[in-house]
């Protein structure tokens, strides 16, 4: 029977390993709070048929239209949250800034979404560590939301100016035309911008289609190119056959290192990492010599089937998170409760906790370095048997198969 205390710790390390998802909802909430406000206002920015008319209309009216755009650019990159991701987290600060202001300015009386904004961007800045992968889902998921809020901005742009072009912009299919033809920078100069406001908007087109439309298609496209030419040049790779073997999560120092001396032991390895797969070659290169590795999420069960958690040796945790460890560990115990399990902790004020997910074999080098330090500056005798005591909290290996 489950403890409070071993309950608890259950808990926490799930808030831990989970707490990235809400500052997802509440990028995603702020979304829904703008929907709601401009649904409500007098202005129609959601209607077709105002949009050739605008030129007519007072400006002061128009600043929901931004707004509202704000609100789309907001819902799409909280799915990049959702994959941790570097970028998503920027993208989404400077967007909670520039709504936060844009808010103040024009409506100070909105005080639940400036307040709500607020309390998102300081929970952003509190979970900054959270996010931290590059991988190349994540970034491709950026890249498309990216790519979509500059197909929309410069076609709902295109024809909210259309007026200031000749000839005018006047339909959909010709404002799509005319961003697509500016955006690549190919400028036909079939249409022109003529006023002052187009010419700006214009600029701002070509500036993000440079910043974004190039380096979108490029993320999207490219590893599909370069996953063809190097199937095409190196042929099919061969994928070992996982059991028997050994799982390392992570490509810290301590992870690097092991699977070396692993791998001039003749031992089989897989390796699991965050990292991309166009980042495998760099990971062999470190490692001098070619590796089984999977990108993915080490607690993530099904990645662990993928790996053959039930059918290898050991599943060792080494990567440099004490928490993302711990979870890894309560993973694998979940999906096989057979699964031999090796952890490192990084932090010594964490060996507690970490002790109560019960790995088969705890690491700590902090703790084993200061020890053998202190005894060394104390005089005190060791020998090969109290130094295996110091580093293990087991008196044994991990057995083969064969051995069994």
């Amino acid at each position: 029977m489950i403890t409070f205390n071993e309950w608890r710790h259950k808990s926490l390390l799930i808030w831990q390993h989970q707490r990235y998802k809400l500052s997802a909802i509440t990028v995603l909430l702020n979304s829904l709070l703008i929907f709601k406000t401009v649904y409500g206002m007098s202005a129609q920015v959601f209607s077709p048929k105002q949009i050739p008319h605008l030129a007519d209309i007072n400006f002061t009216v128009l600043t929901n239209a931004p707004w509202f755009m704000l609100g789309v650019f907001l819902l799409l990159n909280s799915i990049g949250l959702l994959f941790r991701a570097r970028i998503a987290w920027v993208m989404s600060l400077v967007l909670l800034l520039t709504t936060l202001v844009f808010t103040v300015h024009y409506y100070p009386n909105l005080l639940l979404n400036i307040v709500f904004c607020s309390f998102s961007i300081i929970l952003l800045l509190l979970q900054s560590r959270d996010f931290n992968r590059s991988s190349a889902t994540a970034a491709g998921i950026v890249s498309v939301i990216s790519f979509v809020i500059l197909i929309i901005y410069s076609t709902y742009g295109s024809l909210y100016f259309g007026d200031g072009f000749s000839p005018k912009i006047t339909d959909l299919s010709m404002a799509f035309y005319f961003s697509m033809v500016t955006m690549t920078t190919v400028g036909y100069g079939d249409i022109l911008p003529v006023t002052e406001t187009a010419r700006l908007f214009t600029i701002s087109m070509i500036i993000a289609g440079i910043a974004v439309f190039a380096t979108s298609v490029s993320t999207i496209f490219g590893p599909f190119i370069r996953d063809g030419l190097s199937k095409l040049i190196q042929g099919k790779k061969h994928t070992m056959k996982r059991a028997d073997h050994f799982i390392v999560c992570g490509t810290s120092a301590m992870a690097t290192n092991t699977i070396i001396k692993l791998h001039q032991r003749g031992l089989a390895v897989t390796i699991i990492t965050v990292r991309p797969s166009d980042e495998f070659e760099i990971i062999e290169q470190s490692l001098e010599g070619k590796f089984d590795i999977i990108s993915g999420d080490s607690s993530d069960t099904a990645v662990l089937k993928q790996a053959g958690l039930e059918q290898c040796r050991a599943i060792l945790a080494l990567t440099d998170n004490d928490a993302d460890n711990a979870f890894i560990v309560l993973s694998a115990k979940d999906l096989s409760a057979n699964a031999k399990t090796v952890i490192i902790v990084n932090d010594s004020k964490n060996l507690s906790k970490i002790q109560r997910v019960q790995p088969d074999v705890l690491l700590s080098p902090q703790l084993f370095g200061s020890e053998v330090l202190a005894r060394m500056l104390n005089g005190e005798a060791m020998d090969n048997n109290d130094l295996a005591e110091l580093l293990l909290n087991s008196a044994h290996g991990i057995p083969s198969k064969n051995d069994l």
